[in-house]
């Protein structure tokens, strides 16, 4: 056989490898000297990554990913801080969390004096008849000695000109001044609407002042909001936390906004847009699905109320409060009229997310996604209990037979103390079974329900590695694993986000401290140093 010619097999030689190695990806960005948490089983911690249209290219040693640097790359070298893939937020209100931060904040006022004296001075920067707005904490256990729920005199006698509307922790109650009652026309004759109630003076049948749940919409006076100037706002404040994402209340006029902002280039966080189930016959008319949008923007779930909260004391129970013997909740729906409702969101393909606080309500919930999935199939909805504060040992186990997804807020349902008071002290213990439900199989995924509270993630990290009974404690990857993993997977998309792999999303957060080995009195002071969106810096500690 002829031997070939040497030059010719070069020429083959370069022919079979050349085209690899001109093909040989550069990265966009790369981090670099970082210990980045990856939240995958496969690889769960690597030292770089190579970002490349917004996607990861590839993860490894330093070493590794040096291959992917190229003279336009830009790399960031994090001195070995702790790097996690970016949080999301399974539970906001992100247009009011933005809202939030003009009003007069009064959530750390303990007595009533503190609260008036800072009413007192915003007054001062408003003309007479201007409305007050504020978010505060009550009734409380330390606030004005335990007297209960406050009352409008005590408004009034710094405020008798401006109304004043006080939202409660929860926005489950507000708290208003006799002004703000006189211009929405609430009287000793006002009837409450079905689902809420208008507190009455014992001994006089007037108004007191505080309106629960579905009687806050007698209220006139809430004052106007700027739609997309408070999402902008918010979109700030959240990359200074670390959020790449949030599952938000929104209406479809919400949703525009936020695509006109993407179109803009001023999103700087993904958007998981849930809407009301008010509205599900127009949805269905009009083709709007759970998922429609892409990847910045998405249509979330239908959002439904079975009941109120704790601290109002309409949560659903199947047992009275411990402080009102006969006060079980207040349910938002006839419990047929509720499952029927479910169903029909279901048989329709629609992801649902019940808020549910009560024990009896997420029973409810629980039985109407059960009733449902036997009629029409699984249909692999990922339903949602929105809150799930307080379950049953028995329905804890329900949540991976049935496939429903647990969108817990474990920073808002207070202390022990608080828990105990309005429970009871067995009951109590049943509050946020985080561990319980992880060991039964289900999916969990956090978030804050601001600005209920902070949307700040360290606040959810400390609450679940220090619970107060030991046996529901997480530990700390297992905290950060359903703020990322959990919440991507209860908005369906874990295959693209959720986790640092290869070809998912480039979502990332540099840490200011190891939560991975730092002690739990450190989270709280442990600052977001760095968030990346797709590859790109949006936040940078200044």
């Amino acid at each position: 056989m002829k031997k070939l010619p040497i030059w010719l097999c070069v020429f083959i030689i370069l022919g079979l490898f050349l085209p690899g190695i001109q093909k040989q990806q550069k990265a966009e960005f790369v981090l670099n000297n970082g210990k980045i948490f990856t939240v995958s089983e496969k690889n769960p911690q690597v030292q770089a990554v190579a970002v490349s249209g917004g996607k990861i290219l590839a993860l490894g040693t330093d070493e590794e990913i040096d291959q992917y640097v190229g003279s336009s790359t830009q790399i960031l070298d994090v001195n070995g801080k702790l790097v996690v893939p970016g949080f999301i937020d399974a539970h906001c209100h992100f247009s009011a969390g933005g809202n939030s931060l003009t009003k007069l904040d009064l959530r750390n006022a303990r007595t009533i004096e503190s609260i008036q004296e800072q009413i007192a001075e915003r007054i001062k920067e408003l003309s007479e008849g201007e409305l007050v707005v504020a978010y505060a904490s009550f009734p409380n256990p330390t606030l004005f000695g335990g007297l209960g729920w406050p009352t409008k005199e005590m408004l009034d006698k710094v405020s008798p000109n401006n109304p004043v509307v006080i939202q409660r922790r929860g926005g489950h109650a507000v708290w208003v001044n006799s002004i703000a009652l006189q211009r929405s026309g609430i009287t000793l004759d006002t009837d409450p609407p079905s689902g809420g109630e208008i507190v009455k003076n014992p001994e006089t049948g007037e108004p007191s002042g505080i309106l629960k749940e579905a009687a806050q919409g007698l209220l006139k006076v809430w004052g106007q909001s700027k739609p997309k100037e408070d999402i902008e706002r918010a979109l700030k404040h959240a990359a200074q936390l670390g959020l790449t994402g949030v599952q938000t209340g929104s209406y479809l006029k919400e949703i525009e906004i936020f695509n006109e902002l993407n179109k803009e280039g001023k999103l700087t966080l993904r958007i998981y847009a849930w809407l009301p189930v008010g509205r599900l016959d127009q949805y269905i008319e009009n083709g709007i699905k759970q998922g429609q949008g892409n990847e910045m923007v998405r249509v979330g779930f239908l959002k439904i109320f079975i009941d109120g909260t704790i601290g109002v004391r309409s949560a659903l129970m199947f047992e009275p409060f411990a402080e009102e013997p006969g006060n079980t909740g207040l349910a938002q729906y006839g419990e047929e009229e509720f499952y029927a409702l479910v169903e029909k969101a279901h048989k329709n393909g629609y992801q649902v997310g019940v808020h549910a606080i009560g024990d009896k309500g997420v029973h409810w919930v629980l039985n109407a996604i059960e009733r449902a999935q036997k009629i029409h199939g699984k249909k692999g909805l990922r339903h949602r209990v929105e809150h799930n504060t307080v379950n049953t040992f028995e329905d804890t186990k329900r949540f991976n037979e049935l496939g429903v997804v647990a969108s817990m807020q474990p920073n808002i349902t207070g202390s022990e103390m608080y828990r105990r008071m309005r429970l009871g002290v067995k009951r109590a213990r049943r509050v946020d079974m985080v561990k319980t439900l992880l060991t039964s199989g289900a999916v969990l995924a956090w978030g804050t329900d601001w600005p209920v509270s902070s949307i700040n993630p360290m606040e959810n990290l400390y609450q679940l590695v220090t619970r107060y009974y030991k046996e529901e404690r997480l530990t700390m990857d297992e905290a950060i694993k359903y703020y990322t993993y959990g919440s991507a997977y209860a908005s369906f998309e874990e295959e693209i986000k959720g986790t640092l792999e290869v070809g998912k999303l480039a979502d990332m957060v540099v840490l200011s401290r190891d939560l991975l080995t730092i002690p739990s009195r450190e989270i709280l002071r442990t600052e977001v140093l760095y968030t990346i969106l797709g590859g790109k810096i949006v936040y940078q500690k200044k």
